[in-house]
């Protein structure tokens, strides 16, 4: 059955998602395991975390911008890119494209996988100590934009490596083929869908700077309350 591009990048997305929540997972029954007991802050941990949240994260938070934007970018080009370095493999032996092409594909998911794991390593202890509106609070205004981006960039990562399968398939055996070229067609394939993750990741980082802070310290006062 022959699969159509955008029902190939559809499936790409899902599976991605699929292995980016597994991730998150095996990280709360692990935390779950290691962080035995735990119970929700009574009023007086909450007011002391209240302060805390007033008079350092939030005016801390207005200054990280730039610092949060381009380490979650660094990420999602980590993700995108470095699965496509094992075409290098491929240059020095070109028998080897279809196993190539899997080594391509199984460092995107276990790349996917470890960045939900580690990305989530503290929301169990967040998601047991504090009343559930602040824990989503938290976590959801900028989270799914972040999410999102990073399930693009393993999205179109799959997607570029099936192209550049095609394109090497096209090429066993042209002893002219510069490895420029392979890089010209990597980046000619990825530069606008960086670009757009990028965006959603300044957006994700504007919104964890400025909007979640207040936020939560709102959903913390009616926590007291």
């Amino acid at each position: 059955m022959n699969i159509k591009p955008a029902e190939q990048r559809i499936i790409y997305f899902f599976i991605v998602t699929l292995v980016l929540i597994l991730g998150i997972v095996i990280v709360f029954f692990q935390s779950a395991v290691t962080h035995p007991g735990l119970i929700q802050n009574n009023a007086g941990e909450l007011q002391a975390y209240y302060a805390y949240h007033v008079m350092f994260v939030t005016p801390h938070m207005s200054t990280v911008f730039l610092r949060l934007f381009l380490s979650n970018a660094g990420v999602a080009l980590f993700i995108l890119l470095v699965p496509l370095y094992w075409v290098w493999i491929w240059w020095l032996n070109r028998a080897l494209l279809d196993a190539v092409t899997r080594l391509m594909k199984g460092t995107v998911f276990l790349l996917v996988l470890a960045l939900g794991h580690n990305s989530f390593s503290y929301a169990y202890v967040t998601f047991q100590t504090f009343p559930l509106p602040v824990f989503l609070t938290m976590y959801s205004p900028h989270g799914w934009l972040e999410m999102l981006a990073f399930v693009l960039a393993g999205t179109f990562s799959l997607v570029c490596i099936d192209a550049l399968r095609e394109y090497l398939g096209d090429r066993p055996e042209v002893p002219e083929l510069h490895p420029g070229e392979i890089a010209l067609f990597i980046f000619n394939r990825v530069w606008r869908v960086f670009l757009v993750i990028a965006f959603l990741l300044a957006v994700a980082a504007a919104i964890e700077c400025w909007v979640t802070p207040p936020m939560v310290t709102s959903v913390l006062e009616q926590a007291l309350v």
